[in-house]
C-alpha cells in the first residue's frame, strides 16, 4: 500500500475551509462549553459541543440565498404572483439538428414549447452553431429570418413581470429587435427600435401601443442586457440591467403573444442577436425583483461565447478563435 505523506501545513490548507471553534457560555463564573442532546442511529444519547459556523461556509450559504427562480411564486404581500412560462439557455434545447440548430426548446417552467421546424429559420446553438448545447445561448441570425413559434399563444391579463436577458447585435443599426409577436397580428408585439428615434415599443393594436423615444437609433446600455419590462395598473417600468430607464402609461388590455423573434407575418427583419432568457410573471413584483434580476444575470453570465459579428477575434479560455 502507497503511503501518502502530508505536511501540517498542507493539512491546514486542507482543513480551513471545515475548521470549527467551540461555542463557550460562562455558567456559575465558569467558561463551559455549549452543548446539545444527539440521538445516534443505536438510539444511544450523546452530548455534542455547539460550534460557530466556519466563515467561508456561511458565505456560500448567504450567496445561495441571494438567488431566486423564475420557475417558482412570488409573494407581494398576501398576494402571489405566479410564473406563467419560463425558458433559459442551459436547459431545455431538446431536439437539435446535427448542425446544431435548435428545432425545439423546453421551458424550464410550464408546458408551453418554443418550435422551429422549418430548418432555414432555426436558431442555432452559440454564434453559428459552435456552441455546446447546455452551456452556450441562442443565436438568432437575422440574415437567416430566425424565429420561433409557441406550441400555444400566451394571453398576459391586467399587471405583469417580464425579463429578457439578450445580447442584441447590430445589423449594422441596434433597431428593429423583435421580441416577441402574435402570428395572425402585426399590430401585437414588444419590439425594440422599431424606427429612429424610438426604443421601447409594446403594442396592443393599432393606435394602442407604450412607446419610449430616444435620439437618433436605440443604444443598449451594455452588450448584454437583462431587459425588465413591468406592468402596475396602466404604468410601465422598463429596467435594463437592474437600473430603470423608462416609464410611462400604457394600454391595459390582454397582451397575447405565440413566437419570439418576430413580429406578425412580417417575414423581415427578424431578431439578431443572442436569446439566452424569457420569462414572465402573472402580477407586479417589487420585493424580489431585484434578486430575480441578479439571478438571471449571474446565470447568463456563465455562458460560454465563441465568436462574434462585432470583431475579427474572440477570446475562448486561453484560446484565440478566429473567423
Amino acid at each position: 500500500m502507497r503511503r501518502i505523506k502530508r505536511s501540517i501545513k498542507q493539512l491546514a490548507v486542507i482543513n480551513q475551509d471545515t475548521k470549527k471553534d467551540v461555542i463557550y457560555a460562562t455558567i456559575d463564573n465558569v467558561l463551559q462549553p455549549i452543548v446539545y442532546d444527539r440521538t445516534s442511529d443505536n438510539q444511544t444519547v450523546i452530548k455534542q459541543n455547539v460550534y460557530m459556523t466556519p466563515e467561508r461556509r456561511l458565505a456560500r450559504r448567504i450567496k445561495a440565498s441571494n438567488t431566486a427562480s423564475t420557475a417558482v411564486s412570488q409573494f407581494e404581500g398576501d398576494t402571489i404572483i405566479n410564473p406563467i412560462i419560463s425558458f433559459d439557455y442551459n436547459r431545455g434545447f431538446a431536439t437539435v439538428t446535427s448542425g446544431n440548430n435548435i428545432q425545439l426548446w423546453k421551458p424550464s417552467f410550464g408546458n408551453n414549447n418554443l418550435n422551429q421546424t422549418t430548418t432555414a429559420n432555426q436558431p442555432d446553438i452559440g454564434f453559428e452553431g459552435r456552441g455546446v448545447n447546455g452551456k452556450y445561448p441562442a443565436y438568432f441570425k437575422r440574415d437567416n429570418s430566425d424565429f420561433m413559434t409557441f406550441d400555444s399563444s400566451v394571453t398576459i391579463s391586467g399587471d405583469f413581470t417580464m425579463f429578457f436577458y439578450i445580447e442584441p447585435i447590430a445589423d449594422p443599426l441596434h433597431k428593429q429587435y423583435r421580441l416577441l409577436g402574435k402570428s395572425d397580428d402585426n399590430n401585437m408585439f414588444i419590439s425594440i427600435g422599431e424606427s429612429f428615434n424610438k426604443s421601447y415599443n409594446i403594442s396592443f393594436a393599432s393606435g394602442s401601443e407604450y412607446e419610449a423615444t430616444v435620439s437618433g437609433y436605440w443604444q443598449p446600455s451594455k452588450r448584454d442586457l437583462l431587459i425588465t419590462i413591468q406592468r402596475n395598473n396602466d404604468r410601465v417600468i422598463i429596467r435594463e440591467n437592474g437600473v430603470q430607464i423608462e416609464t410611462g402609461v400604457i394600454p391595459t388590455s390582454d397582451f397575447v403573444f405565440d413566437q419570439f423573434g418576430k413580429i406578425g407575418n412580417l417575414s423581415i427583419p427578424t431578431f439578431n442577436g443572442r436569446f439566452y432568457h424569457f420569462s414572465a410573471f402573472d402580477g407586479y413584483i417589487v420585493a424580489e425583483l431585484e434578486k430575480l434580476e441578479n439571478s438571471i444575470m449571474k446565470k447568463a453570465e456563465l455562458a460560454g461565447r465563441v465568436g462574434s459579428v462585432q470583431a475579427d477575434y474572440s477570446f475562448e479560455g486561453d484560446e484565440i478563435i478566429e473567423f
